[in-house]
């Protein structure tokens, strides 16, 4: 009997450890919806403040599942759709209330942009074998980081919105190396930052929103140098190297 009992609860706590990751995975879609409804009822600094919370709820799943040992391909394409909601519709969303001025054609098309570029860009994530770099730059920066660009206290009219979502749609399904910050010195950095920025989104959220813009822009030019200017060269001397020893 004590067997047994001791089965069913080893069988209840690794059911909760599954459980755990998804429930967070699933704040990240809650999160998203949130931000689509706000957008529509004309509210940008709520729709921004939920899509900003999503990008950690996002960060915060990969950590539950990686530290409990409960990755699954489950949890990988419940994750991929919540993204594709939060990151690629909610922003869209945003832009065509931000810009209902502007023609319809402009508005679906920038809207199915981000959209697909989006979902592209998950798709070649799942399909992808593990990398420890992330291959074009991740949705996770370039939804918020539009959504900014068109609602934010830093935001841009309607040909910069434009140029906006169509830099960060090409950005997203190239081949362009971002780092990723999951383990390491700037995994706790990235953590730490996360918790201030917190913080200081429920003290001050248009400095916050200054803040995630800033660093979001720097990211993704950060990411352009490294590949361009840093790798570039490298790959190419080792593509020589490989073609003189042929």
């Amino acid at each position: 009997m004590a067997s047994g009992g001791s089965t069913e609860v080893h069988s209840e706590v690794a059911n909760w450890r599954r459980i755990l990751p998804n429930l967070a995975t699933s704040l990240t879609l809650l999160l998203g919806l949130g931000a689509i409804e706000a957008a529509r009822s004309g509210d940008a600094d709520l729709a921004l403040r939920f899509i900003l919370l999503a990008v950690l709820a996002d960060g915060i799943d990969g950590v539950l599942a990686r530290r409990l040992g409960v990755a699954s391909s489950f949890g990988g394409h419940l994750d991929a759709l919540a993204d594709l909601v939060a990151f690629g519709i909610a922003p869209g969303v945003l832009f065509a209330t931000q810009n209902a001025a502007a023609s319809g054609p402009v508005r679906i098309g920038l809207i199915a942009c981000i959209a697909l570029a989006g979902a592209w860009r998950l798709a070649r994530f799942q399909a992808d074998a593990p990398r420890s770099e992330f291959v074009g730059l991740p949705i996770t920066v370039g939804g918020p980081l539009f959504a900014l660009a068109v609602g934010g206290v830093l935001r841009a009219d309607l040909g910069g919105a434009i140029a906006w979502g169509i830099a960060l749609a090409i950005l997203m399904v190239s081949r362009v190396p971002y780092p990723r910050f999951t383990s390491g010195r700037l995994g706790r950095a990235a953590w730490i930052s996360a918790a201030v920025f917190i913080a200081l989104l429920v003290i001050d959220g248009r400095g916050a929103m200054v803040i995630a813009h800033l660093g979001l822009a720097t990211y993704v030019i950060w990411g352009l140098w490294r590949g361009f200017v840093v790798m570039a060269p490298r790959t190419r001397q080792v593509t020589d190297d490989r073609a003189r020893r042929d």
